[in-house]
C-alpha cells in the first residue's frame, strides 16, 4: 500500500504540472507576435539516485551433534550519484505552450556490503559460537529515458521559466556480484567414536545485467537565462519516476573452501546442491528514478 501511495503522490504531482501549463497556456498572459517554433536543448548535469536496497539469506538447521545452526548474510546496496545527460527537441504551437521528444542517459555504480552472521552450538555444550565476516561487492545501474512532455514557458526580459512534464519509457538495466555465507557438516563415525566438523563457506552470487522496459513520468522545472535572441543558458531540475522491479540472485556452482574454521578444503557444490537454498534468498527491490540537476545550452529557431 506504501508503494502504491507513493507513484499515486507522483502522478499526482505530474497531472499537477500539466494542469499548471495549460493554465499558463490560457489567453491574457501576454501574447507576442513572433516567436521562435522550434527549440533544441542539450544539457549536462548531476543525477541524485533513489536506489538503497537490500537482499538477506537466512537458514536456520541442526543434525546430530549441533543443536543449532543459524547463517544469515545481509547484502545492502546503494546506487551512488552520477553524472546525467540529456537532449531535447521542442515544437511550440504558441509563444507559451509546446510540445518536447526529448531522450536522457544515467548510469550509476551500485557497491554491495555484504556481512555473514555463523552461530552455532552443540548439544554437548552449553556455549553458543558466533562469528562474523564482511566483503564488498559492486553493481551498476543504468537508466535511458525518453519521453514526450507538454512545454509551459513564461517569458521575461531576459529568462525564460519553463514547466514540463509528461509520459515516459524507460530503458533499465542492473547487474551485481557478491556472497553469501554459507554453512555445511561432515560426519562420520570411526567405530566406536562418531565425529563432526561444521565450517561456512563463501558461496558467490550474481545477478546477470539485466534489462527492461517500463512506463512512468518526469517532471522538471528550468530557467532559461537568454544570451541572444537565440541563444540560453539553461539550469534546470528534473525528476524522473521510474517503477520499481524486484530481480533475484543466482547462486554460482563451484569449489570452495571454509572461511571460518578452514577446516574444509575443495568442497564442490552443483547447482543442484545449491538450488534449494537459492530460493530462501530475498529478492532485490531495485528502484532505478532519480533526480537531476543539469547545465546546459538551448537554440532557438524557425521565427514566425
Amino acid at each position: 500500500m506504501k508503494k502504491a501511495g507513493r507513484v499515486s503522490c507522483a502522478v499526482g504531482k505530474t497531472t499537477l504540472l500539466l494542469g499548471v501549463i495549460l493554465f499558463l497556456a490560457f489567453p491574457g498572459f501576454g501574447q507576442q507576435k513572433t516567436w521562435p517554433r522550434f527549440e533544441f536543448n542539450i544539457a549536462g548535469g548531476y543525477g541524485l539516485t533513489q536506489f538503497d536496497g537490500v537482499s538477506t539469506y537466512a537458514y536456520e538447521w541442526s543434525y546430530q551433534y549441533l543443536d543449532f545452526v543459524k547463517e544469515t548474510t545481509d547484502l545492502s546496496m546503494k546506487a551512488e550519484n552520477a553524472f546525467s545527460l540529456r537532449a531535447g527537441f521542442t515544437y511550440f504551437f504558441t509563444p507559451m505552450i509546446g510540445v518536447q521528444l526529448g531522450g536522457g542517459f544515467f548510469s550509476s555504480n551500485v557497491p554491495v556490503e555484504g556481512t555473514f552472521t555463523f552461530q552455532h552450538k552443540w548439544t554437548t555444550s552449553s556455549t553458543t559460537y558466533t562469528n562474523e565476516r564482511t566483503w564488498a561487492g559492486d553493481g551498476k545501474m543504468s537508466v535511458v529515458p525518453i519521453y514526450l512532455n507538454l512545454v509551459g514557458k513564461f517569458s521575461m526580459s531576459f529568462v525564460d521559466i519553463v514547466l514540463t512534464a509528461g509520459p515516459t519509457l524507460y530503458m533499465n538495466s542492473y547487474e551485481s556480484n557478491s556472497y553469501i555465507g554459507f554453512g555445511d557438516t561432515l560426519y562420520f563415525i570411526i567405530w566406536p567414536y562418531a565425529y563432526q566438523y561444521i565450517d561456512a563457506f563463501q558461496i558467490p552470487v550474481e545477478i546477470p545485467k539485466t534489462s527492461w522496459t517500463a512506463f512512468g513520468g518526469n517532471i522538471g522545472i528550468g530557467f532559461d537565462f537568454k544570451v541572444t535572441p537565440q541563444v540560453a543558458i539553461s539550469l534546470e531540475g528534473r525528476y524522473f519516476l521510474v517503477p520499481s522491479k524486484e530481480l533475484f540472485y543466482e547462486w554460482i556452482p563451484g569449489t570452495y573452501t571454509g572461511v571460518i574454521y578452514e577446516q574444509f578444503e575443495d568442497w564442490e557444490y552443483s547447482a543442484d546442491d545449491l538450488q534449494d537454498y537459492q530460493d530462501m534468498m530475498t529478492g532485490v527491490n531495485v528502484k532505478p528514478s532519480f533526480f537531476a540537476i543539469s547545465v546546459g545550452v538551448k537554440y532557438a529557431f524557425g521565427l514566425k
